[in-house]
């Protein structure tokens, strides 16, 4: 329901809003999209959220929580694409970096190498923000591009755009 202080089309336009959110990599500016459930640490924060009051401090914890995920998320997506661009992939960036559940690896050597250069791009560079879970979806976009042959070009300039800040 919604306080007298709302208007239905106040509530209606929350409620779209916390919908929406349950599709983490589908935003107006992205035309990557994946079902909803592929991304459990979000979806359990959002779930969390739609069962406390919206009127309390845990509530809007909650949201912030949230909101911060989704931007770590795209500020990783939005690092990738620029490497991917600079790797002269303008009209495939967006494909690239698509992920859904129909998503297939390529083969089990490919897919051995993926983890490896995923790994160095974890360990070696600041491409992913320390803390931020979940990076399922790059092991296919590097999987893609062990068969593109650019893996290993993609983790060198990782490195040299984003050095791991040791603190």
């Amino acid at each position: 329901m919604y306080s007298g202080s709302e208007t239905a089309v106040d509530y209606e336009q929350k409620d779209r809003r916390c919908r929406s959110e349950t599709e983490v990599w589908s935003t107006p500016q992205s035309s990557s999209t994946t079902d909803r459930d592929s991304d459990p640490e979000l979806q359990a924060f959002i779930m969390r959220r739609n069962q406390v009051d919206k009127d309390t401090e845990e509530w809007e914890n909650l949201n912030y929580d949230i909101h911060s995920l989704k931007c770590a998320r795209r500020k990783v997506r939005t690092r990738w694409k620029k490497l991917l661009l600079r790797l002269g992939y303008q009209r495939e960036v967006d494909s690239l970096l698509t992920v859904n559940r129909q998503t297939v690896l390529s083969d089990r050597e490919n897919l051995e190498k993926s983890r490896n250069l995923l790994h160095t791009v974890l360990e070696e560079t600041g491409l992913f923000p320390r803390g931020l879970g979940t990076h399922e979806r790059y092991l296919f976009v590097m999987d893609r591009l062990v068969s593109l042959d650019s893996a290993e070009d993609f983790v060198h300039l990782a490195r040299e755009n984003y050095p791991r800040v040791h603190s």
